[in-house]
């Protein structure tokens, strides 16, 4: 592995991560409007829902881009490549089903006329969870392939004259 290939995917996953990050601003501040008495929950549900659908489609392109394209270049590099990767994929499964999880009781909560609190309770709690784990994940990820490009220009250090 080069460090032009390691460039590549770096500046790939941190446009990508951008994206997610701002999405993400939008999410934690959708799901804190639940907390507040005054906010119109039909209005953060809307939000939610959008935010939603932008998850389930741009997250998980992200994420199987990532699996074809970043997650064999970290595999090659070096002796943790193996094993980050493998943490990696654990972690893209658990956002998965968090994803599904926050979904599927957003879903809940749509159909409800007037929805308890239980059920915004539940949508907080799962929002807050996937929150939780999607920024996690960014910053293991972005500390990998920073670690692999720096031993990439060490190695190239190493091999010139």
């Amino acid at each position: 592995m080069n460090a032009v290939e390691i460039m590549a995917a770096l500046s790939t996953v941190e446009q990508d991560h951008q994206l997610v990050l701002d999405k993400m601003q939008a999410l934690r501040l959708a799901v804190s409007g639940l907390l507040e008495p005054n906010t119109p929950v039909g209005r953060t549900l809307d939000q939610l829902r959008e935010l939603n659908s932008y998850f389930v489609t741009q997250l998980t392109t992200h994420l199987e881009e990532e699996e074809v394209t970043l997650f064999p270049l970290l595999e090659r590099h070096g002796p943790e490549g193996p094993e980050l990767v493998t943490r990696l994929r654990v972690e893209h499964t658990e956002i998965r089903r968090q994803l599904e999880e926050f979904g599927n009781c957003l879903e809940i909560a749509l159909q409800l006329e007037d929805t308890p609190r239980a059920v915004l309770r539940d949508l907080l709690a799962y929002g807050w969870d996937f929150l939780e784990s999607l920024d996690n994940h960014a910053h293991v990820e972005t500390q990998g392939v920073h670690l692999c490009l720096a031993r990439s220009f060490q190695g190239d250090a190493a091999s010139s004259p």
